[in-house]
């Protein structure tokens, strides 16, 4: 295979759009997820699109969120603080709880099975794995495989597949909107990444998205190709990852991943439950929110469903900033006692 970059980014697009023409939920990164992991398999070359590609995605999904933001948006986030706290207290329990089961399951030491179960913060995961001697092999196997489900499994649950889908690029008062606000995006997005601040995609889009919506200098409107283009690169680079872990670690870790990870999303519902309950929130829009894990799928699941995109977007932000404080502060403690 001359040209891998080549022929995966062709494998991904085919795939996308078969998955879409059968009106998957979310084909355009469950077709590229199936497919490149077979092909990678197959092939025995891991090929991910470059980081350029992916921050590129990032930023195309983060304009899309921040272009949802509304005048009333100061009345929407009132409730926001007690929803991220109750999150932040069910990711705990989940760290806690399901890192206790996968010592079972999984036979790990202490510090594996937790590390195996945090809800986010994967980098933390890992690097608090390696310094205190865990396995760090089935930590990053099992990781990638709660990753998988959350993806093949979300969409499944809260989107509804379009009977009839309007196909376009742009319209003309659209082209010339992105062809001046892109290229300021991306130049600002590269800024951040030398100063080296964490999803800058993430950041300038819906920073960015949110002031021409509020200030109705621009209305953009973000072509579903744009949106499909990002699913297509996560799904490439997911699926990647899944399979570079090994065929047979995988499939060896699937039943017990399976088992903690229905556990952590049941915990992750009685969460979403609550602030459904006691703040009025939709439910889906909780539930994808609480999701433990799945940083990039959730907001592009959110768009799909017709859930506050901003909404879950900061729930996953501050779920990752927050397993980043309690995991090496539990760590800690875990490799005392």
């Amino acid at each position: 295979m001359r040209q891998p970059l080549l022929v995966f980014g062709l494998v991904s697009a085919a795939s996308a759009t078969v998955f879409e023409a059968i009106n998957f939920p979310l084909g355009a990164m469950i077709g590229p997820i199936v497919a490149v992991a077979c092909l990678a398999h197959f092939t025995g070359i891991n090929q991910k699109p470059g980081v350029d590609a992916h921050h590129f995605a990032i930023l195309l999904i983060g304009i899309a969120l921040g272009s949802q933001v509304t005048p009333d948006i100061v009345d929407r986030i009132q409730l926001w603080p007690v929803s991220l706290l109750i999150m932040i207290i069910c990711m705990v329990l989940i760290l806690w709880l399901v890192g206790k089961l996968n010592q079972q399951l999984l036979n790990l030491d202490r510090i594996s099975a937790h590390m195996a179960a945090a809800p986010g913060n994967l980098s933390s995961a890992l690097a608090v794995t390696e310094h205190y001697g865990g396995a760090l092999s089935q930590v990053a196997v099992y990781q990638s495989l709660r990753l998988a489900f959350l993806t093949l499994i979300v969409p499944v649950l809260f989107v509804v597949p379009e009977q009839v889908e309007t196909v376009f690029v742009f319209t003309q008062s659209d082209f010339v909107s992105w062809i001046i606000v892109l290229p300021i995006a991306w130049t600002v997005t590269g800024v951040l990444r030398y100063l080296k601040i964490t999803t800058p995609g993430l950041i300038i889009g819906i920073f960015g998205g949110a002031f021409l919506s509020l200030s109705g200098l621009i209305q953009l409107n973000t072509p579903p190709s744009f949106i499909s283009l990002a699913m297509l690169l996560f799904g490439w680079r997911i699926g990647i990852d899944i399979i570079g872990q090994g065929l047979g670690v995988l499939l060896r870790t699937l039943p017990p991943a399976a088992l903690s990870t229905l556990v952590a999303v049941g915990l992750a519902m009685v969460g979403s439950f609550a602030v459904n309950q006691l703040l009025g929130f939709p439910f889906v829009d909780a539930a994808l929110a609480f999701m433990p894990g799945g940083f990039q799928v959730m907001p592009v699941v959110a768009l799909e469903a017709g859930a506050d995109g901003l909404y879950v977007t900061t729930h996953h932000l501050i779920r990752v900033l927050a397993m980043g404080v309690c995991i090496p502060l539990f760590a800690s403690y875990w490799s005392r006692s």
